[in-house]
């Protein structure tokens, strides 16, 4: 399934690499954009929770590995799901809460930029992060977490 976008994969195929019926599969979700949108809500309820303990969440030593170590854990939903195979931009939402987190906790480091070069900064790092992770991904995830990291806290702007 993970050679697949989503719109093509099946409810036969889902049951198939489940082990279920198709029957118990239509008790819980009406479709596979069904699955897929409970799959994305369990996984961001995770990683904002497992963000959430953390005081320094785009440092390389801080949130940012939490989130990455989650990502490799669970790579090949994650490979459909943040990936051109899937059609969501989950990830999108959980790095922009992150990158926005930061930004509050650096607090009057703000104040002494623009509000549109911090948006502009802002919009980049969580795009540009999101890149990396699809690389990272589409590469099988050979690197560790802590590299990965450090090449994107590389990107954070001064």
């Amino acid at each position: 399934m993970e050679t697949k976008k989503l719109p093509q994969i099946t409810v036969t195929e889902i049951c198939k690499q489940a082990d279920i019926n198709r029957g118990t599969f239509y008790l819980h979700y009406k479709d596979p954009y069904e699955l897929f949108e409970v799959m994305q809500k369990e996984i961001n309820q995770e990683i904002w929770e497992t963000l959430q303990k953390d005081q320094s969440p785009c440092a390389e030593d801080g949130s940012l590995i939490k989130l990455l170590n989650i990502i490799q854990e669970k790579k090949t939903i994650y490979r459909i799901m943040i990936s051109d195979r899937g059609e969501s931009n989950f990830l999108s939402e959980v790095l922009f809460e992150v990158h926005r987190d930061y930004l509050k906790r650096r607090g009057d480091d703000q104040d002494k930029k623009d509000s549109s070069t911090m948006d502009y900064s802002f919009t980049f790092m969580v795009h540009g992060s999101m890149g990396v992770i699809n690389q990272w991904l589409e590469s099988n995830g050979e690197e560790s977490p802590q590299a990965i990291a450090r090449i994107i806290s590389s990107f954070k702007p001064e």
